[in-house]
Parts: structure tokens; C-alpha cells; sequence
């Protein structure tokens, strides 16, 4: 191996594809990059195991080979290099020799022939989404994702994607949130459990020059591929709840429509009166008047506020864990919302007033009793 490349343009590159690298894995192939250079071009590879980033780059080589670098010591090094064109070339067999202006860099490698080989995709079926609508699947779902051992499903987002609608569902038991768009036109019906840990790193990797993302996935992996790299992830096995049989039938018409910005500045004051141990607060709502409160009775410390807002309906009182519905009212880009109720103890559903027509956002918090 031997080829040529300016500093910041790999550090660039390897930087974009780091954070899916735990530098501390217990399997040592895991903490490194993969650098194959072929035909003046190079590829690179990071894995966790559960996730695999392949992107690619043009430089100038004379040698072909491939090496598995240690990430972290490769990363720390070109980060403290000044701005310039390197030459980095394998030497014995078991090192890499970066070459700058002032001076050499010598780092053992790795068997790369150890690093976690995936499987080509054969007649597989391919939706096409862009980055834009990749984003708010990403926000409108990932933070109701659940972290629970016993049921691993509720773990990741759920992919539902069927010719012209895509519903996207995430739950962690206490509040559940749905996303639906139908703006999609492909021939491709898929189904498929995604990790948070994947949402995450996809978010960030995904650059401003990527437009378009395309879908493929099998029985074990899904490939995100777009510009010069392929995303690839692990998948969750197991059936996802259905979130048609979660909600309740609604057949009382109780509605409170609010102003999100003066709904989450009340619950930021309120909450200091809440005990912080079961996390409550109150609503009791009426055509009359609507108050939001919370005591504390081990300090005898209590707040109360009127609410700005409109309410229909019977009169009702409910109480919610306040970092859940701190969660359920995350990344709404709406002025105003309107929560559906039915009796004290049933979920409430919460949905923006206005929203684009090619989407369906809900979100769905279960009250404390």
C-alpha cells in the first residue's frame, strides 16, 4: 500500500465516520479503520459490529493493499499535523509509515482479514427517500425509544414502508410516537426494527451534500447508502406492538388545545414544586378554568399556574410523569397542540394543530394513576 492525501481531507473523512467506533472494545479489529487502496482510490471501513460505515475516497496511489489501523492513535495524529500532503505507505508487512514535511509516523497493524465481512444483497427490493424526510423520521421518532433487556424490540425505531406510505413508530411503554408520511412512491414493501444507536450515528454522518438515501435491506442487515458511503446496521428481531391496538377508542370528546411554547414554560416552572421522586404533575381541566399544578408534601412546597388554553369537554383531572411528557412534546415544529383525552387513567394523545398534508405526526403518553 502507498498513496497520497492531504491531511485535513482524511482526518475529514475519518472524523465523519468515528463515533461508530468504541475505542475500547473488547475485540481489537473493532477499534480500527480499514484503509484498502485500489486504482488511485480509497476505501474505508469502521465497524462496532452492530454497525458498518463504508465510505471512499480519491487519492493518488502507486500500491495497491489494504491495513487495519488502529482508529484512535490514526485520528490523534492527523489531528495535530499541520495542514499538508501526506504520504502514508504499509512497511514489514505489519506497519504503516504516515510521511509529513517534518517528520515519519510508524503504527503497528492489525489482520484485517479478522474485520466482520457482510453479505452482498441479491433481489432485494429498494426504496429511495431524501435526507430532508431521513431527519424527521429520525426526530419525530427516536426520543420514545425504549431501553428494556426483557423486550428488545421496543428498542429501535419501526420501519414500515409500503408503496406510497412510510409509518415509522417508536414506544418505551410509557409514551409511544407515530410518523407517517405518504409522499413515497416505490414498488418496495419492508418492515424492519432499526437500533437508536444506528438513528444516531446516521443523523450525524449523514452531510450537507447528501440528497437522496437509498434503502435496502435483508433478513439480518439494512443498507443506507448515499454519495460515497454505505451505512450498514444490524437489525432487531422480533414482531413490533401494534400501535393501532395500543390506542384507546376516544369517544368523549375532551380537547385541550395549547400553545406548545406557553405549555412547556409552565411545566419548566411548575416542576420545581414536583417531587422528585415520582416525578408528578397535575392537570385539572375544565370549560371554566384549566390549571396546571404540583406539590411536594415532604417540604410543603406547591405551585400552581392557569393555563392559557382551550379546553372541551368534561371536566377532568390527570397527572402525568413530567420528564415523559417533557419527551412526548420534544421537536414539535407546530405553535400549537391539541391533546385528545377520554378518562383519568387512559393514554392521552397528542398531535400538532397544523402540519405539512403529506405527514401524520401523534404521540402518545400514558398518565400516572
Amino acid at each position: 500500500m502507498k498513496f497520497s492525501i492531504t491531511c485535513k481531507y482524511l482526518f475529514k473523512t475519518l472524523k465523519s465516520i468515528y463515533s461508530v467506533i468504541n475505542p475500547n472494545h473488547h475485540i481489537s479489529i473493532l477499534t480500527c479503520f480499514i484503509l484498502n487502496v485500489k486504482n488511485n482510490l480509497l476505501k474505508i471501513k469502521a465497524s462496532d459490529s452492530e454497525i458498518s460505515i463504508k465510505t471512499t475516497l480519491k487519492v493518488f496511489s502507486k500500491q495497491k493493499g489494504k491495513a487495519a489501523v488502529p482508529a484512535k492513535l490514526l485520528m490523534d495524529i492527523l489531528k495535530h499535523i499541520p495542514e499538508q500532503q501526506l504520504k502514508i505507505k504499509t512497511i514489514n508487512f505489519n506497519q504503516i509509515r504516515i510521511i509529513s514535511f517534518k517528520g515519519n509516523y510508524d503504527i503497528s497493524l492489525l489482520n484485517h482479514e479478522l474485520f466482520p465481512k457482510y453479505k452482498k444483497i441479491k433481489r432485494t427490493q429498494v426504496c429511495v427517500l431524501n435526507k430532508k424526510t431521513i431527519i424527521n423520521i429520525i426526530d419525530n421518532t427516536l426520543f420514545a425509544v425504549g431501553n428494556d433487556d426483557l423486550r428488545p424490540v421496543i428498542n429501535g425505531v419501526c420501519f414500515e414502508i409500503n408503496k406510497t406510505k412510510g409509518i415509522f413508530v417508536a414506544t418505551n411503554n410509557n409514551i409511544l410516537a407515530k410518523y407517517s408520511i405518504n409522499s413515497i412512491n416505490t414498488k418496495a414493501e419492508m418492515k424492519f426494527i432499526i437500533p437508536k444507536k444506528t438513528l444516531l450515528v446516521l443523523k450525524q454522518i449523514v452531510t450537507k451534500k447528501t440528497n437522496i438515501i437509498k434503502i435496502q435491506y435483508n433478513k439480518y442487515n439494512t443498507f443506507f447508502i448515499f454519495t460515497n458511503q454505505i451505512f450498514i446496521t444490524s437489525l432487531i428481531n422480533g414482531e413490533f406492538p401494534n400501535s393501532n391496538k395500543i390506542l384507546p377508542l376516544y369517544n368523549k370528546n375532551n380537547k385541550l388545545r395549547i400553545a406548545i411554547k406557553d405549555l412547556k414554560n409552565s411545566i419548566k416552572r411548575i416542576i420545581l414544586f414536583s417531587n422528585k421522586i415520582d416525578k408528578k404533575i397535575n392537570f385539572s381541566l375544565s370549560k371554566n378554568k384549566s390549571i396546571i399544578y404540583a406539590e411536594n408534601k415532604d417540604s410543603s412546597n406547591k405551585g400552581y399556574e392557569e393555563l392559557v388554553c382551550q379546553y372541551f369537554g368534561e371536566n377532568l383531572e390527570i397527572s402525568f410523569k413530567y420528564n415523559d411528557l417533557i419527551e412526548v412534546l420534544y421537536n414539535f415544529k407546530c405553535e400549537e397542540i391539541e391533546m385528545k383525552l377520554q378518562e383519568r387513567y387512559s393514554p392521552a394523545l397528542i398531535r400538532p394543530i397544523s402540519s405539512l398534508e403529506t405527514e401524520n405526526i401523534f404521540r402518545l403518553i400514558v398518565p400516572l394513576s
